[in-house]
């Protein structure tokens, strides 16, 4: 294989490279389920493997050199064991489709080199890092593709050894050290893009949802409910004599308890249910498709968990119960606005009438 050849082959090497990490990044952005997300990585290595194969260096007719050893040796990293499976699949039947001396060769190295890939995500992360250690040790495992030759005639197979094992080997760890240093990076970007997002969302103290995620919620339901007559119900809550915890135990004890209070809500809703930090002591409840009745018995069943629970806070037992409103929207032409209102003043009545005690917006 001549220089030229090497050089014209990692130039397509890194051609297929930024196809394959615009495709990882759009596969990572946009699939949030795990497995989902491993098939579709899988699949993705799997093409690049195919378009390398179609796309390859001719050493000898039915011998061919391309870039699926440093996909597959990155698939375990990248795509997960069901991404690699796949990949693999489809990289080793398309190599026995092709055809030619060296086609079973080149089937049976497709499994080393995945196989070989997976045993180094056994390794210890803290004995290789995350850096050019590991990509370096992933591209000496593309070694394993040269089982190929083991199926070849002697004559050719010590042939293609001499001249070819070196810039074979070089070509396979410079890709590797390349496209994971690429795949790595948009990772690392995605996961940051992820985390800023998380913070725009999520109230720092409690870690429920702020207002503004609360909002989009809301404005689904009422849209369910205008086009549908689905109906939905908004629970507003007040931890009661907050004021008063502060100033006996201080701040720093307030922000525990109102963190803990969340904790409970967020244990005893649903799912599908959105709690959101209103303001202040103050949090909001959106339950999608319930009634009056139900939304009562979700709120009785918080009122009951916090009133119950045992809030230590710097060896300190704090008493802490809540005050609870209720409103329901059973109709199309409800404005959220009208429903927070009223689930407000429901919320005002249970503090002005005892506190810790649930009160509904129809009983008014």
């Amino acid at each position: 294989m001549e220089i030229s050849e090497i050089v014209a082959a990692y130039i397509r090497v890194l051609a297929l490279a930024v196809l394959v990490v615009y495709g990882y990044a759009w596969v990572i952005r946009t699939i949030s389920q795990r497995l989902m997300r491993g098939v579709a990585a899988g699949l993705l290595f799997g093409l690049g493997g195919i378009f390398s194969m179609n796309d390859p260096i001719v050493m000898r007719p039915g011998l061919i050199y391309d870039a699926r050893s440093i996909l597959l040796v990155l698939s375990p990293l990248y795509a997960g064991p069901i991404g690699t499976i796949i990949a693999a699949a489809m990289m080793g039947a398309h190599r026995l489709v092709l055809g030619g001396v060296g086609a079973t060769g080149g089937a049976v190295s497709v499994i080393l080199v995945a196989l070989s890939g997976y045993a180094s995500t056994l390794i210890p992360r803290h004995r290789i890092g995350i850096g050019w250690g590991r990509s370096l040790l992933l591209g000496l495992a593309t070694v394993s593709s040269f089982i190929v030759l083991v199926f070849l005639p002697p004559e050719i197979a010590r042939d293609l050894f001499l001249s070819a094992a070196a810039p074979v080997m070089l070509a396979n760890i410079l890709g590797v050290l390349l496209l994971a240093d690429l795949l790595e990076r948009e990772k690392q970007r995605v996961r940051l893009v992820r985390v800023l997002e998380n913070e725009a969302s999520v109230d720092p103290l409690t870690k429920l949802p702020n207002r503004r995620v609360f909002q989009r919620a809301a404005d689904r339901c009422v849209e369910e409910a205008n086009n549908r007559g689905r109906p939905f119900s908004i629970v507003m809550l007040d931890v009661d004599h907050f004021k008063k915890i502060n100033d006996t135990w201080g701040h720093n004890v307030g922000d525990t308890v109102l963190s803990r209070v969340a904790d409970i809500i967020r244990r005893t809703v649903r799912k599908t249910d959105v709690a959101a930090r209103y303001g202040g002591e103050e949090i909001i409840i959106l339950l999608p498709e319930t009634e009056e009745g139900d939304a009562s018995i979700v709120a009785e069943k918080i009122r009951h968990a916090i009133e119950s629970e045992d809030l230590i806070v710097d060896v300190t037992a704090v008493k802490v119960t809540v005050s609870i409103g209720v409103a329901a929207v059973d109709s199309s032409g409800t404005t959220i606005r009208a429903a927070i209102e009223a689930a407000d003043r429901a919320l005002y009545r249970a503090k002005t009438t005892g506190r810790n005690r649930v009160e509904l917006a129809t009983a008014a």
